[in-house]
């Protein structure tokens, strides 16, 4: 009997019309190949779509055509499990759908069906319930490549269980209403740049673009040029016809600046100039251009001590801290470390096409371990793991033995200095001053670190 109690005066055929009628969940079928078969009326009330517009069509092409986004059935169908995720309406509306798979008798999949809530995201953030929350990020729904965008996004997802974590997803998905600058820190690796593409989903310019700069991997002579782009002959070596730069591309949607702390100074009075009137002037140009765009910053530094040291401009650091979201490193969420190695098992053993498992020792080995890397560095171990056991059971030895050898620190000799107090001051002024300037690509920029003037610094050479 396919439903449990139902008493002798019940139909179980008018049991299932009630449920399609007057269930306040949505509830959609579709059968192997993503065919609708069958709904019920709350799914078009949640969706804000008639069913003559769904049944009988697929969930690909009305994906495609922005019914709904991220897609489910792909997922559900690749993987033969239950999932849920947090999908957006054409409206805007937080939908968390859960997609069943169905079997026949041969162990395939004969249908999918898909139960639907009217629940914000804020409403499961705010859930002090113990199971994790997965949020799919996924490429634009109305590419026609999809299938191919998706897999390019091997860590599609953002994981999060502890209570801190639900907290400053729920303030990203609050500011994200909002076109106000945003301000990411935290350290490398706790993942800043897919809260950014967050942000971005779930702002009213999801539509728009989604442009990314790291402003330290870009050599300080082309980074003006890279942002705000340049005229034809502004330059020796200048693109014929002009180049246009990444704010500009940025127009309409949302313009992400990593490593903002590496901004060169000299530049940071032009980005400052582009946030307070929405225009630029691309190098070489005359006239203004005007954006609008939400303008997401990021960076791992401390930017307080960089304004302290004249390294970083102080307007420039109001103006872009609108709403500032601190992410905290995973040694203060260690409850997320097992759902987070079991996100990143599941997605790389399916990139692989790998079969591995985790056992109880070896999650117990994960949350001893420190994780400086944070979150990027337990990718790349559990990414390693899979691959140094060609799959099958991933035991707490082996995590012992990689996470060691992926740890391994650089043993750099302590300086001795002796003398008088005056000697080995001077001493260790010519140590720091040696070890900045390795550090840096220049003389000029060693002093900006070092906070003391170009010619200071080479008197003292």
């Amino acid at each position: 009997m396919p439903f449990q109690n139902i008493l002798p005066s019940v139909d179980v055929n008018d049991f299932a019309k009630m449920i399609l009628k007057h269930g306040t969940d949505g509830i959609l079928l579709t059968d192997s190949t993503g065919l609708v078969v069958a709904m019920n009326a709350s799914y078009s009330r949640l969706f804000q779509i008639p069913a003559s517009e769904v049944l009988g069509c697929n969930v690909l092409e009305l994906v495609k055509q922005g019914a709904w986004s991220p897609n489910l059935f792909q997922r559900v169908a690749q993987k033969k499990k239950t999932l849920s995720v947090i999908q957006t309406t054409r409206q805007g509306t937080s939908i968390l759908s859960t997609g069943t798979p169905i079997f026949d008798d041969d162990g395939e999949i004969r249908y999918v069906l898909f139960n639907d809530r009217d629940m914000s995201l804020q409403s499961v953030l705010e859930n002090d319930s113990n199971r994790s929350v997965e949020l799919a990020i996924q490429a634009d729904a109305k590419d026609e490549h999809l299938v191919a965008a998706t897999q390019q996004y091997t860590l599609n997802g953002i994981v999060v269980k502890s209570n801190i974590m639900k907290k400053q997803l729920n303030l990203a998905l609050q500011v994200a209403k909002f076109p106000i600058p945003v301000l990411l820190t935290g350290e490398s690796g706790v993942g800043k740049t897919m809260f950014a593409r967050f942000i971005h989903d779930q702002s009213p310019r999801r539509e728009g673009p989604f442009i990314a700069i790291n402003c330290g991997a870009i050599p300080d002579q082309l980074v003006e040029s890279e942002l705000f782009g340049h005229t034809g002959g502004a330059f020796t070596g200048a693109t014929v016809g002009g180049k246009k730069g990444r704010i500009l591309a940025a127009d309409g949607g949302t313009l992400f600046l990593d490593e903002i702390s590496e901004l060169p100074y000299i530049l940071q009075v032009k980005l400052l100039q582009f946030l307070e009137t929405n225009q630029i002037y691309p190098v070489g140009g005359t006239t203004p251009i005007t954006i609008n765009c939400t303008v997401i910053a990021a960076t791992n530094r401390c930017l307080a001590t960089m304004m302290a040291n004249k390294m970083f401009r102080n307007d420039l650091y109001y103006r872009l801290n609108g709403m500032p979201i601190q992410l905290p490193p995973l040694r203060e969420r260690p409850e997320e470390i097992p759902p987070l190695a079991r996100f990143f098992l599941e997605q790389y053993t399916t990139r692989f096409g790998l079969q591995a498992s985790l056992t109880t020792e070896a999650f117990n080995e994960l949350e001893k371990l420190p994780f400086s890397g944070n979150v990027r560095e337990l990718s790349h171990l559990i990414q390693r793991l899979i691959i140094v056991t060609g799959g099958g059971e991933i035991r707490g030895e082996h995590v012992r033995e990689w996470a060691k050898i992926a740890v391994q620190p650089e043993i750099t000799p302590q300086p001795h200095y002796s003398g008088t107090l005056s000697e080995q001051v001077a001493q260790f002024e010519r140590h720091i001053i040696r070890q900045t300037i390795q550090r840096c690509r220049s003389q000029a920029e060693a002093a900006k670190v070092l906070g003391v003037h170009q010619s200071t610094l080479s008197r003292k050479l």
